[in-house]
């Protein structure tokens, strides 16, 4: 078997971030690739975040593992001055996964856990000095112009047709929080009957630790309780302090783990 580059880039991906393992037939067995993310609003103390993938059956998996570990060693090597992280994604039903990469090094500290909000103790308006609304998207600019601002502060970027799925739901809404001319925070639901989830949230760095989130929680959970919803949940990332501190705040109620993040530490 033997590892190889694809000639040109795939689905975006440059070359040398993506690699393939044949075996003696010249059939492709495996194939992974990498992402280098910068993330210093998600995680302030370890910024640069290499998303790994790796897909195979079995042969051939120890080799691409080698060949990834090596480029992340590479890419990780391009901002020494930055605390950095190499991680995947496995489904909790996927055993044979995480015990090949817990084989790998990879510790399992982290994860994307469900959890089900309870209504904030704060007032369900914008503070004084603030305003709040619902988030213009009337146009493609006004939706392109959002999915920017919410993508800065996501681990997972949302593509044009997720938002457009999201908002497919009777209980799609979007609320902005403003100082002046100056967006603030922004909050995003979706859902149907009387459930509903919390799909994006952010506050700007220079406004956080006011209480503007809760403000933005309760005024979207008072509005879906208006239409019924009785059921809210959100994404928690393990590692990500703040959203476990908010959730907290929430008097949330651990639902499941959605995924696992195993990784590893580059200091």
């Amino acid at each position: 078997m033997h590892v190889f580059h694809p000639p040109q880039s795939v689905n975006g991906l440059p070359p040398e971030n993506t690699f393939y393992v044949a075996d003696s037939a010249n059939m492709t067995v495996a194939d992974g690739f990498l992402i280098p993310t910068y993330h210093p609003y998600l995680f302030p103390d370890r910024p640069i975040n290499l998303f790994m993938s790796i897909r195979s059956k079995g042969p051939g998996r120890d080799m691409l593992m080698g060949a990834l570990l090596a480029r992340a060693q590479q890419l990780r090597e391009q901002t020494p001055q930055w605390p950095a992280r190499l991680f995947a994604q496995v489904s909790p039903q996927d055993t044979p996964m995480m015990a090949f990469y817990m084989e790998s090094g990879f510790d399992a500290n982290d994860a994307l856990d469900v959890v089900a909000l309870g209504v904030p103790n704060a007032r369900p308006a914008a503070p004084m000095g603030y305003d709040m609304g619902y988030v213009p998207m009337s146009d493609p600019a006004e939706m392109q112009a959002f999915l920017m601002r919410m993508n800065t502060y996501r681990l997972d970027a949302w593509s044009p047709a997720m938002l457009q799925r999201y908002m497919s739901f009777p209980h799609f809404m979007a609320l902005y929080m403003s100082r002046g001319p100056e967006v603030v925070g922004e909050i995003a639901f979706t859902g149907d009957g009387q459930a509903a989830k919390l799909i994006g949230l952010y506050v700007a760095p220079n406004y956080r630790r006011l209480g503007l989130a809760k403000s933005l929680i309760a005024a979207g959970m008072k509005i879906l309780a208006e239409k019924g919803v009785n059921h809210v949940e959100a994404d928690v990332i393990r590692r990500n302090e703040q959203q476990r501190l908010l959730a907290a705040s929430c008097s949330a109620t651990f639902v499941r783990t959605a995924c696992y993040y195993p990784g590893m530490n580059y200091d």
